[in-house]
């Protein structure tokens, strides 16, 4: 069971790959009018054993059109096997009307071994990212639709409330750029803190991977996900339920 942050929030996100449309050459004073910042708690099982919570929060950041976005892990006794309830993925991000643009992504997996974090920076300018990634130097070319683990979230969000269609995103993990495509699969009322929601589902799939993440997003909440599913050769492998979740 891999409960690093940076891996196990990607069952949340795989399906959040928005398409690639232009950025605007600057931020709208708020971005998008109806995207609020939010807290929200996720029981994580891994086959069917629980190992405890996963906390994301979205919130403004300093500057119009700034926000940040930032994950923990809550481990039980058998997710602290494999992670630190120290353990950190933040994000800051430039949101728009036209999307999102992720700024500078840190993780820290909660130790004193510096070497096994992962901290860099976008520069849109150039065209590339840079930073360290696991004690090694990074320095890698990206398109201008990438995203990091952390934004690609704020980014589905931003998409569904803009009444757009999302069909693939580049999203670095680690030192790699990976391609995830996804589709829709239609709606569906679950159960939730807040009693039975309408939600819509989405699907996605790595090039090259046998894993599917299925995510249902509750518009009547901002399209905050309320489940998720990844699937492996098929059968299930990692869910996320949501148990709380505060707004504005």
């Amino acid at each position: 069971m891999k409960w690093r942050p940076e891996v196990i929030v990607l069952a949340l996100v795989a399906a959040a790959t928005v398409s690639g449309a232009a950025h605007a050459a600057g931020p709208e004073p708020d971005g998008p009018r109806a995207l609020q910042p939010y807290a929200a708690r996720y029981q994580v099982s891994y086959r069917g054993l629980s190992g405890g919570q996963i906390a994301s929060a979205l919130s403004r950041g300093t500057e119009p059109g700034l926000w940040r976005y930032e994950t923990r892990a809550y481990p039980n006794l058998f997710g602290r096997i494999a992670v630190s309830p120290q353990a950190r993925e933040r994000s800051s991000m430039q949101v728009t009307a036209a999307g999102v643009r992720p700024m500078t992504f840190n993780f820290d997996d909660g130790s004193a071994d510096v070497s096994k974090d992962v901290r860099f920076t976008f520069d849109w300018k150039a065209g590339r990212v840079r930073g360290e990634v696991e004690g090694q130097p990074l320095d890698l070319e990206i398109p201008p639709d990438t995203q990091d683990t952390a934004s690609v979230q704020a980014a589905m969000i931003v998409e569904l409330l803009a009444g757009r269609t999302p069909t693939g995103f580049p999203i670095l993990t680690g030192r790699k750029l990976r391609h995830y495509r996804y589709w829709p699969e239609g709606r569906e009322t679950v159960d939730t803190p807040f009693g039975r929601l309408d939600t819509v589902i989405w699907a996605s799939q790595r090039d090259g991977s046998t894993r599917v993440t299925k995510v249902w997003h509750a518009p009547s909440l901002g399209y905050v996900p309320v489940q998720a599913l990844q699937y492996r050769n098929g059968k299930p492998e990692v869910q996320m339920t949501l148990v709380s979740l505060e707004r504005g």
